[in-house]
């Protein structure tokens, strides 16, 4: 076959338009009926067409090593087979309110909220007759706890990392017994960065059907969270901004957060979207009524028609993936055998090949990773005087009330000086911040940089076969971070506190309270030299695992474009017959 015989290259954009221009048409793309036999009968025509199309994607993907769809893949096929609700996803940067908003939504306070990132798994709420709490494990084993055990499996003090392999938290409450149709999903934040939260949320959200979308009105929209949103939009197209915290700026300053919101999302989407106000602490009443009546009401009275028209939207960005994959395998086909090994090197110049890419990532990794020690050394040296002052505060009250020998008033010391000195510790790890901004920096980079080899990978197919890449998004995330434990030492080297009784401390009593007071400070300035030793050493491991979280990513696309490029999975009329064969297949999901 000759180039004549397949669709120009030109075509590739006008594909996309049609691809997913049927998305934002007011009519229904899916003649679902609110009930009946016609009704049901509708609604398993379009799930059979439905799942004939995925699994023509499915195919494809197996046949030509699309290997980057399929994780989408598989959370549209579940968004497919889920069809008891219409799950609406609180999604947003952590802090932006999210398990606040939605405690205020259903009036009881039963997600733990807080002022560090909380949530680390899915938690589902949805109507019940009473409250009832039900963990669903990752093994698929469930079982029922009290309301007051929630923080337990859904925290991350309470599930650190989601080391009780928890799956999702199912609440049923009967608030919500206006919108039965619908199920409110609390996620954890998108900028937390750490791996096990970001990528819990990021990992389900193409499962989700519609998106509150939080933002806090303490900060304004960040890149961060106009990135992700773009990305969500790809299989939600039902959106809602909600502004959050409301009461903590006049009216004026909320119109100004409105109206430069509005204005950003509209230069990115070239759309608007719907903008509403919260806030948990005042007029609550109000703004629940108001999100229920513009937001969840229509969704649960049309939940069939939304249900099709988000899943037509998530299988047309999908079907628009693959067969950008697929259009380069068949420009590639049109070549001359003897013009692919060229057609590949100009593709794959040599700024697109691993040796390059690994180069200039240790580059960059390095010259993070030179200033950690020395940013975590005076971060945690600011806490330094505060926590002196306020041990040695309290050890002048705690030494009156140790009574006994020396041993025993040693150990009574030890055991308050460890107690003491832990409990501070841990808050400021608890609560510190410097280990996200100096990772949360390096994974900023290495986005840019991701974002980067894409662009001038789809460049150069364009250049030279005309074909446009796809751009989608990558989340790279901090894995598994624990922080350094405490320790304390011995108060005497030389176990003097063993002879005892030739130190009545009746006697020798303030002698030991100035011996033990000069103790205080070492343990902070040993403890807090063994933190900082101890967080740099987790946080350049942890920019090594972005770093190969990075070249993980740009590695597998480099080999499948280069298989797409390389390898005879047909000929040019069989490539395109793929292409035609999942172009109809999506043509039929009309009616």
């Amino acid at each position: 076959m000759n180039k004549g015989d397949g669709a120009h290259p030109g075509s590739r954009a006008r594909m996309a338009m049609w691809l997913m221009a049927p998305v934002y048409l007011t009519g229904v793309l899916f003649l679902y009926s609110s009930g009946g036999a016609e009704g049901m009968e509708a609604e398993n025509k379009v799930l059979c067409l439905s799942n004939e199309m995925l699994k023509e994607i499915q195919s494809a993907c197996d046949d030509f090593g699309l290997y980057s769809l399929e994780k989408t893949l598989r959370s549209i096929k579940n968004f497919a087979e889920q069809n008891q609700y219409l799950d609406v996803a609180v999604l947003g940067q952590f802090k932006a309110g999210k398990s606040s908003f939605l405690n205020a939504f259903i009036s009881q306070s039963l997600l733990p909220v807080g002022n560090i990132p909380v949530t680390s798994v899915i938690t589902r709420i949805r109507f019940g007759p009473e409250v009832k709490v039900t963990v669903i494990f990752a093994d698929g084993t469930s079982k029922e706890i009290s309301s007051d055990e929630i923080q337990d499996y859904v925290s991350e003090s309470g599930n650190p990392e989601n080391s009780k392999n928890v799956f999702a938290v199912d609440i049923d409450v009967p608030v919500l017994s206006n919108i039965k149709a619908i199920r409110l999903v609390d996620t954890p934040g998108i900028g937390s960065i750490w791996k096990h939260n970001t990528e819990t949320t990021t990992g389900w959200f193409p499962e989700t059907g519609s998106v509150l979308f939080l933002i806090s009105a303490e900060r304004p929209i960040s890149e961060n969270e106009l990135s992700f949103l773009k990305e969500v939009y790809l299989y939600s197209p039902e959106i809602t901004i909600v502004i959050t915290k409301v009461d903590l700026f006049a009216e004026e300053q909320i119109k100004e957060i409105e109206s430069f919101t509005a204005e950003v999302l509209r230069r990115a989407f070239d759309r608007d979207f719907p903008i509403l106000r919260y806030s948990a602490y005042m007029n609550t009443s109000r703004y629940n009524e108001e999100i229920e009546k513009k937001i969840f009401l229509p969704l649960a009275l049309n939940r069939n028609k939304i249900f099709a028209r988000v899943l037509h939207h998530k299988i047309a960005s999908l079907v628009d993936s693959c067969l950008s994959h697929l259009d380069i395998s068949y420009q590639a086909s049109l070549q001359m055998e003897s013009e692919k090994s060229k057609l590949k090197e100009i593709i794959l110049d040599e700024h697109l090949n691993s040796h390059f890419i690994r180069r200039e990532l240790l580059l960059i990794i390095g010259s993070y990773k030179e200033k950690t020690r020395e940013n975590i050394r005076i971060y945690l040296d600011s806490f330094r005087k505060g926590i002196e002052e306020k041990l040695i505060a309290d050890y002048e009250i705690a030494f009156n009330n140790w009574t006994g020998n020396l041993y025993q008033v040693t150990r009574q010391f030890e055991k308050w000086l460890r107690q003491s000195l832990d409990s501070e510790l841990k808050e400021i790890l608890l609560k510190e911040e410097k280990s996200f901004e100096l990772l949360n920096a390096v994974q900023k980079h290495l986005s840019f940089y991701l974002r980067s080899f894409r662009e001038r990978l789809s460049a150069n197919l364009e250049r030279v076969l005309g074909v446009q890449m796809r751009l989608e998004e990558w989340e790279i995330a901090v894995g598994e971070f624990r922080k350094p434990s405490i320790s304390i030492s011995r108060s005497f080297e030389m176990h003097l506190d063993l002879l005892w009784f030739l130190f009545p401390m009746f006697i020798y009593r303030n002698i030991f309270r100035r011996y033990f007071l000069r103790q205080v400070p070492y343990e902070i300035d040993k403890n807090l030299h063994r933190l900082t030793s101890g967080l740099t050493e987790r946080i350049n491991r942890q920019m090594d695992s972005l770093m190969a979280q990075a070249l993980a990513y740009m590695n597998g696309e480099l080999n499948m474009i280069e298989i797409l490029l390389s390898e005879n999975k047909g000929d040019s009329s069989y490539i395109l017959e793929r292409m035609n064969s999942i172009r109809d297949k999506f043509q039929a999901l009309y009616v």
